[in-house]
């Protein structure tokens, strides 16, 4: 797709005089007769021109295209820019309260030592892993309401390679006296990062996965609506696609590591995929682009799912398994991620609504506000306040859940206890009875949702049980024995004692 057609549909007026102004629209023309080295140079000089005018709006359309923002020369530049417009921050004030030392720290030191592995240089090395440490920790101190994930670090260090590039590249820090923080702007380079986490990483940053598994639910949504002969070849209404969660926490950050692998085209692939989503304001677009890659290898994973059907005790081990093992293979390919990110271009502005509204996400979720594709710009106390409801809604689903855990863990241990004093073998009254005992427990347990209420029934039965079963009662003939705790829970009458 020509990178022109990006400005000659559904633009407004005012959009089109701001892309024509300069001769740009020269530019763009040239740029689908060109090959790949002359459209860089001659993207990179529209984007140099619109740099120098701020058009952030032409930036947008811009940073969508083929070749994104070209190299990390003008990225930088580039992202900050459009960061800048989508949040309004004033380091002067204090939005939260900071704390000295957050709790999550430790992590981050040991995954930082994993970090920039292709790093041949050590003091380079040494220099980026401190740099990743200390923006991390900036980030978690000035928001302690944030917690770290595993994966944060991946898109950290994207922003520092973008930042740093220039001079890793050109000096490799050879001189022990050059000091890589001396060399970048780091106050650009932290306010990258700490707006990116706060409009688009919000939902990854709870202390549970429950907002991030909502997310992945829209790559089930969105198949459904691309292609529902893989939909149910996969039976995602089964299976939510748990495979993908490594790469939309990362932004594909985690399995595109150009550093690591030492290709220098997948760089520009990861780096157009933040272009591309920045320049969006938009978490979808990640989703998107999974679920093109997914659909692009349909046939290959189908393939293995019916190779491989023999050798899986349950469909969601097969289908997983079938999905990592074609995407592991087609990880380096980089035809491949060309072509998906060429259909995520046309699609990704024209993806139905319909596809996050059967997906139930919570309301203060980045998809649905500050990275929604929707352009705008945001003050921190809307951002504030979307952080806080966000933290209070997830401790109540945590709340939710471990009532549910807890409920079920002592109506197991009731099961367990009356086992203990039944028979080995009983009739059929005494089944039904059992029954009628775990389905008022169950009943009860959806109607009040009271804990207690399973500590008071267990305390009567087991009670009564111990009686039993020390004046030797043969249970096969007590047509009673449940009855008359159930009345006491039901309260449909008052227990003969």
């Amino acid at each position: 797709m020509p990178l022109r057609s990006l400005f000659h549909t559904n633009h407004s007026s005012h959009d089109k005089d701001a892309l024509t102004r300069g001769g740009y629209n020269a530019y763009l023309e040239s740029l689908s007769r060109c090959d790949s080295g002359k459209a860089e140079e001659q993207k990179g000089k529209v984007i140099s021109k619109l740099l120098e005018k701020k058009d952030v709006r032409a930036l947008r359309y811009i940073g969508l295209g083929p070749l994104g923002f070209v190299n990390n020369s003008l990225r930088k530049d580039c992202w900050y820019e459009l960061l800048a417009s989508q949040l309004l921050i004033d380091d002067a004030t204090e939005y939260i309260t900071p704390v000295e030392k957050h709790k999550d720290e430790g992590q981050v030191i040991l995954d930082a030592e994993r970090s920039f592995g292709g790093i041949v240089d050590k003091n380079l090395k040494l220099q980026l892993r401190k740099l990743l440490v200390e923006l991390i920790t900036r980030v978690l101190r000035k928001y302690p309401t944030l917690n770290y994930y595993q994966g944060y670090h991946d898109i950290v260090s994207v922003f520092i390679m973008c930042f740093s590039w220039n001079v890793t590249k050109e000096n490799g820090l050879e001189l022990e006296n050059l000091s890589l923080q001396e060399e970048i702007d780091m106050e650009r380079l932290f306010y990258c990062i700490e707006a990116f986490t706060l409009l688009y990483l919000r939902d990854f940053m709870m202390n549970s996965l429950d907002f991030s598994f909502e997310q992945l639910r829209v790559i089930s949504s969105l198949i459904k609506e691309s292609n529902m002969k893989f939909y149910n070849l996969f039976k995602f209404d089964e299976n939510e696609p748990l495979f993908a969660i490594g790469s939309i926490l990362t932004i594909f950050a985690h399995n595109l590591k150009p550093i690591d692998s030492g290709d220098n085209n997948l760089h520009k692939i990861l780096f157009q995929i933040f272009d591309m989503t920045i320049s969006m304001q938009s978490m979808r677009l990640p989703l998107i682009i999974y679920k093109n890659l997914l659909l692009q290898n349909a046939s290959e994973i189908s393939k293995q799912i019916e190779a491989n059907s023999d050798f899986f005790e349950n469909d969601f081990d097969l289908r997983h398994g079938a999905i990592q093992t074609v995407l592991q293979k087609k990880l380096y390919d980089e035809a491949l991620w060309e072509e998906v990110l060429q259909i995520t271009r046309k699609d990704a502005t024209t993806a139905s609504k319909k596809a996050l509204k059967r997906v139930s996400l919570n309301k203060y979720s980045a998809l649905l506000n500050t990275a929604c594709g929707k352009p705008g710009c945001f003050d921190m106390s809307t951002i504030i306040f979307y952080l806080s409801e966000q933290t209070k809604m997830n401790e109540h689903y945590k709340e939710e859940k471990y009532h549910g855990v807890a409920a079920r863990s002592k109506t197991r241990a009731l099961v367990q206890r009356l086992g203990h004093f039944l028979p080995s073998k009983y009739n059929r009254w005494s089944k039904i009875s059992l029954l009628i005992g775990i389905v008022a427990i169950l009943y009860q347990l959806r109607t009040t949702r009271s804990l207690s209420l399973v500590l008071n029934l267990r305390y009567m039965i087991s009670t009564k049980l111990k009686d039993l079963s020390h004046i030797n009662i043969n249970l096969h003939h007590v047509s009673h024995i449940w009855v008359d705790p159930i009345r006491d829970i039901l309260k449909l009458g008052h227990p003969t004692r």
